[in-house]
């Protein structure tokens, strides 16, 4: 919901300038090189198999459905000043970890539009790809809690923008940028009415938008004054913020997005956490569409932590441009031959 580029123009009129893109994308010891993506000339058979995100799909698309629901439950009671109370996410999360459905679900997540307009939905995405995140650090049950609630409930002060701000098509003014500039501090308060058991869940919220280099809102904090959580929960809102559509712009595609989150946000965000990130999320995420070195064209339907390049794909055109009579799924990682060239815009093959 936050307009990165209206917030990144006023802190580039002091920082420093970009120096353009490098051959390769850096973050800390994270280095994704061109030589990944070499020319081959041979190619390998396919390899059938069911994607991961078919299994359990009825009950993850129930507990999406229950997560968008408490959300804007949430947003609702913030609109008219109501109490919060955090045991009900706590329950839904508990679900969620203790039936192995944290990756299913964030693939359901991104596998759905969602609507852009509402920020309870924002709320949801940033959740699971927190979750996701969190698994990648090494987060047990218990930590992997504190993160999913911190997650969920960061921004509540967003409920008290006015949607003609959030909405707004064209450039934001600068008080405008200043109202949104303050929803990390009106978080911190709305949470603090939890009573101290909770106590942290305000601090995480006001450091949410802060940054490793000093550069992020509303104190100006750095490094080790941020704590781990708010630095998860703050990449992977920006993330989710630029692959969804917004008013003032369109979405950007999720490879493009991590591209440009590990360019620019390297001294942003710990080394620790955008190698979490990228293990976790993956350059070529879940409902990516990508053609292969052998011209056929798919989609990401499941996504291999230890080889982040080589994701499984569900054959969608052959490289003649013909539709597979049967449903061909390929583990990049089993097929050393056959390799993605290039990122598609699934909006380009209709």
């Amino acid at each position: 919901m936050v307009r990165f580029s209206d917030i990144k123009e006023i802190r580039d009129k002091t920082g420093p300038k970009d120096k353009g893109p490098s051959r390769d994308v850096e973050a800390g010891q994270v280095r994704l090189s061109d030589s990944a993506f070499r020319e081959r000339t041979k190619k390998e058979e396919l390899r059938v198999e069911e994607p991961a995100a078919d299994r359990n799909s009825s009950e993850v698309a129930l507990l999406y459905e229950k997560l968008t629901h408490s959300a804007k439950d949430i947003r609702e009671k913030v609109a008219s000043d109501q109490s919060l109370a955090a045991g009900p996410i706590l329950a839904d999360l508990h679900a969620i970890i203790d039936r192995d459905l944290i990756q299913p679900l964030f693939e359901h997540t991104m596998s759905v539009s969602g609507d852009w307009k509402d920020v309870s939905v924002h709320s949801v995405d940033v959740t699971l790809g927190c979750l996701m995140v969190g698994i990648g650090v090494g987060y047990d049950k218990k930590k992997l809690l504190e993160l999913g609630l911190a997650a969920f409930l960061e921004n509540v002060g967003m409920y008290r923008i006015p949607q003609g701000i959030l909405e707004k098509p064209t450039k934001l003014e600068m008080e405008e940028i200043e109202r949104v500039r303050e929803h990390p501090e009106t978080s911190a308060k709305i949470l603090s009415s939890l009573g101290d058991r909770y106590d942290w869940l305000s601090e995480v919220a006001r450091q949410v938008h802060e940054r490793a280099d000093g550069s992020g809102y509303p104190r100006g904090i750095k490094g080790s004054e941020i704590s781990e959580a708010a630095s998860i929960i703050g990449l992977v809102d920006t993330y989710v913020a630029m692959i969804r559509k917004r008013a003032y712009r369109d979405r950007i595609l999720q490879p493009d997005a991590i591209r440009f989150i590990l360019k620019e946000a390297k001294v942003q965000f710990p080394t620790k956490i955008l190698k979490a990130f990228l293990n976790s999320i993956s350059l070529f995420p879940f409902n990516t569409y990508v053609k292969l070195n052998n011209k056929s064209i798919g989609r990401v339907v499941s996504t291999d932590r230890n080889h982040p390049l080589r994701p499984t794909v569900e054959v969608l055109y052959d490289g003649l441009g013909n539709r597979p009579e049967k449903k061909e799924i390929v583990r990049l990682s089993d097929n050393p031959l056959l390799y993605i060239v290039e990122t598609i815009d699934e909006r380009d093959l209709k």
